[in-house]
């Protein structure tokens, strides 16, 4: 996608704020920083799979990123996302009961390198959450160099965790980060937005 097209940190927390008029808009700070808290409450409406994306995540995600395009926007660990979900694109995920797209390892995925825009990923939080899964504890560093590897030059990471992934400096820039407020008794999560150099 052309730079030109790319929407500037100011044009996003614009898009968000037409999208959500009742909730607080995020901060940005110049043109290198873009924070926010999002309180979204309990609703039990969703997929029922544990550890799905919390209800109403996926819409701001969209609001932020207006040039999201389905063919060019990859979910990690994501396989019982709806398919018509508010930001449609490829669900990858290790267990083939959440019936993704492609059941693949987030740690080899079977795609082109630079062949997409956005990465959403919501992974595992803790060994307990993986052993929840039935599945090994993935090995973040090398999620986020497979991430990096499928996204094209520019194109953006959006990490769901309860801590900032490591990553290097010189292949990421980190411009965002969203604390997600559930309601009493959850995990307060935080969403860490990287463009890949």
């Amino acid at each position: 996608m052309a730079d030109r097209l790319k929407p500037s940190l100011r044009e996003r927390a614009e898009r968000y704020a037409a999208t959500f008029p009742k909730w607080p808009s995020p901060r940005v700070d110049g043109s290198r920083w873009l924070d926010a808290v999002w309180i979204l409450g309990n609703n039990y409406r969703g997929t029922g799979y544990y550890g799905a994306y919390p209800p109403g995540y996926l819409k701001r995600i969209a609001a932020l990123f207006p040039e999201a395009r389905p063919e060019s926007t990859l979910h990690l660990f994501s396989g019982s996302m709806p398919k018509d979900s508010a930001l449609p694109g490829l669900r990858v995920d290790a267990d083939p009961s959440t019936n993704p797209d492609k059941v693949a390892d987030a740690e080899d995925l079977p795609l082109k390198a630079r062949s997409m825009h956005l990465v959403v990923a919501d992974p595992p939080y803790s060994h307990e959450d993986a052993k929840r899964y039935g599945r090994p504890m993935p090995v973040k560093a090398r999620v986020i160099d497979e991430c990096r590897r499928v996204l094209r030059p520019g194109g953006n990471l959006v990490w769901l965790d309860t801590s900032v992934p490591m990553h290097r400096k010189a292949e990421w820039l980190w411009w965002g980060c969203i604390a997600i407020v559930r309601s009493t008794n959850h995990r307060v999560r935080v969403v860490t937005i990287m463009e890949k150099r």
